[in-house]
């Protein structure tokens, strides 16, 4: 996010803002992403 180019900083800290928490797990995605495109395995136990 680009604070007062994309969104204003009034709006991204509002309490009712979800964008930090979309960062947060959009980054948890990408990893989990990234660990399985490269060869990582989930094991039943691990799910």
């Amino acid at each position: 996010m680009n604070r007062g180019i994309e969104i204003s900083s009034d709006v991204a800290d509002s309490s009712r803002s979800l964008i930090l928490d979309q960062v947060k797990y959009g980054v948890a995605v990408r990893m989990a992403v990234l660990y399985l495109a490269t060869g990582g395995n989930v094991s039943e136990n691990e799910r």
